[in-house]
């Protein structure tokens, strides 16, 4: 009887170290899926296409139609050149943000702008049509949104 024992304990250790052995292998398996090699999402990877920036306004030059975006990742302002083919929006919520509805679910409303409607540390989305990693200026400029 002593004997069986035993076999089930060694049998008990293999299937342990098995379903370890699964688990390790599952998770380089995954972890080889978020970030393949070669591949964008490598950790301390430079990244080499960037074309949104989210920041605060830092500053407003309406003479000279730009705006000074710190981004929120916490790098260089951006100086944001606005065009006449700039869009500007800013959202806003339907409701009073103190006393929110019960339901999940809302659309925000999008109001047109100016550069005149921007103030200091206003949280924006800048879009661009080109890439603009590394760059601390952008001049093409799809849409500036403000968040609310």
């Amino acid at each position: 009887m002593l004997k069986f024992s035993k076999n089930k304990i060694i049998i008990a250790v293999i299937l342990a170290a098995v379903v370890l052995l699964g688990i390790f292998g599952w998770g380089l398996i995954k972890s080889k899926m978020l970030y393949p090699k070669g591949g964008s999402n490598q950790p301390g990877e430079e990244i080499k296409e960037v074309f949104v920036i989210w920041g605060k306004v830092s500053s407003i030059d309406t003479s000279n139609n730009f705006l000074m975006v710190k981004p929120d990742n916490g790098g260089k302002d951006v100086k944001v050149l606005i065009s006449e083919t700039t869009k500007m929006t800013k959202l806003g919520l339907p409701f009073d943000p103190k006393n929110p509805p019960t339901e999940g679910t809302f659309t925000p409303k999008e109001t047109d702008i100016t550069i005149s409607g921007f103030t200091l540390d206003d949280k924006v989305f800048v879009k661009a049509k080109e890439n603009i990693a590394g760059k601390t200026e952008v001049g093409e400029v799809d849409f500036i949104q403000i968040q609310p």
